[in-house]
């Protein structure tokens, strides 16, 4: 016998005035497989290969308990699966599923008072990053957990002034309700993508006075971003940095990079030698992490040399990946020569601010085109224009990285003592 009704949709209508993060939580179990599992008593301790979108599941009924002071069975599963990397998350849990007397679905629960995800989330928010397991880390049910759990932190930071609940019945994935809301006159919503939050924008106009969308990376391609009036897109990046202090920082970009942890990453000086072409450099292939990464750095607003640094070098990520972008086809890439405005006020800020070790001037190249900017820090050419660094961008950013993060915590630690 198989309960009937086993869906999350299903869950929510009876359990929307729950935490958001429990509703999150919930929302990411294996619903679909946990629908098809046989829960009569001859079932009991007998393994089922359950199969669902590619992967193959192993579900057992450990036991079927009646509850007489609730009228309802309670059975207690064992899920497991190996997964299959990114899409499909590994499982080895427990959950108690509840039905009525004539197989109806009640609830589901997981079996351990702290879930696997809580436990992850924890290590994440805490910096812990010796906790996180690799494997059971990078999953996309990891990913879409993090990202609400940073969007309704960075949202209630960013917007105070507003009385700010989470939406009883928002979803994780594919919901057209607000994540947060301060009744009708302030809807937030978010998606991953800046596409689908332009979508959901158009989606959402006119429900509330005003309605913002807050999303993590750029869409790479051309797309419409024309918005009815009341509503905003913005990077959760900018919104972060700019209203709540730029505390989500470091976890927004591990987001973006793909769930990539720091400790992935080689430090500074192991990089240095490199960008000065002092040794010669190893292959460094753009990736994807690297284009959403410097999108998202060219957000911020710059306020020393070593934001000038980092920003300089997203901007000779962007510089590589479009043209390697255009020497594939893609000639729509060229839209995203918009970011050469950010290095235009970029120019301006260290011609008004003059900060030491930094020199900027600019040279005809080529005499038929114009003058080339260059801008030179600490005796490193970071020149968007430049040819030199384009080969190892993505270690250029990795090491001006390193450089601002390094910046960061000396300051943290002076305030500190102060």
């Amino acid at each position: 016998m198989r309960l009937r009704g086993v869906t999350f949709a299903n869950w929510l209508r009876s359990h929307s005035k729950k935490e958001p993060e429990e509703r999150w939580l919930r929302e990411l179990y294996p619903w679909p497989v946990l629908a098809q599992v046989n829960c009569d008593a001859a079932s009991v301790g007998r393994p089922q290969r359950i199969l669902f979108d590619g992967v193959e599941y192993n579900v057992t009924v450990k036991s079927a308990r009646w509850q007489p002071g609730r009228g309802t069975y309670k059975y207690r599963l064992l899920v497991e699966s190996d997964g299959l990397g990114w899409h499909s998350r590994s499982f080895a849990d427990e959950f108690d599923m509840v039905g009525t007397r004539g197989g109806l679905f009640v609830t589901l629960f997981h079996a351990k008072s702290e879930e696997p995800l809580e436990k992850i989330a924890k290590a994440f928010f805490g910096r812990r990053w010796e906790n996180l397991n690799v494997d059971s880390f990078r999953t996309l049910a990891v990913s879409r957990f993090l990202a609400a759990a940073i969007v309704g932190q960075v949202a209630e930071n960013a917007f105070q002034s507003f009385q700010l609940t989470h939406y009883p019945q928002a979803r994780l994935v594919g919901d057209t309700r607000p994540m947060l809301a301060s009744g009708k006159n302030l809807w937030l919503g978010y998606r991953f993508y800046s596409e689908d939050a332009h979508d959901w924008a158009r989606r959402s106009a006119g429900k509330a006075t005003r309605v913002i969308a807050l999303y993590f990376a750029d869409t790479k391609y051309q797309f419409r971003t024309d918005l009815p009036p009341g509503t905003e897109v913005h990077s959760i990046a900018q919104i972060d940095s700019e209203l709540a202090g730029g505390r989500h920082e470091d976890l927004i970009r591990m987001l973006l990079r793909g769930l990539e942890l720091p400790t992935d990453t080689p430090r500074p000086e192991q990089l240095e030698q490199i960008v000065h072409g002092l040794v010669p450099a190893p292959p460094a292939p753009l990736r994807e992490a690297d284009v959403h990464e410097a999108l998202a750095a060219l957000k911020s607003p710059c306020d020393s040399k070593t934001e000038l640094r980092y920003q300089l070098a997203a901007a000779v990520v962007l510089n590589a990946w479009i043209e390697s972008e255009r020497r594939l086809g893609f000639s729509q890439r060229k839209k995203f020569y918009a970011f050469k405005q950010k290095v235009e006020s970029l120019a301006k800020w260290v011609a008004d601010m003059r900060p030491s070790g930094v020199r900027m001037w600019a040279e005809v190249v080529l005499p038929s085109q114009p003058p080339v900017l260059f801008i030179r820090i600490d005796e490193v050419e970071l020149a968007w224009k430049g040819v030199r660094l384009k080969p190892i961008a993505p270690l250029v950013l990795a090491w001006a990285r390193g450089l601002r993060t390094a910046e960061k915590a000396t300051r943290q630690v002076g305030r500190l003592t102060r």
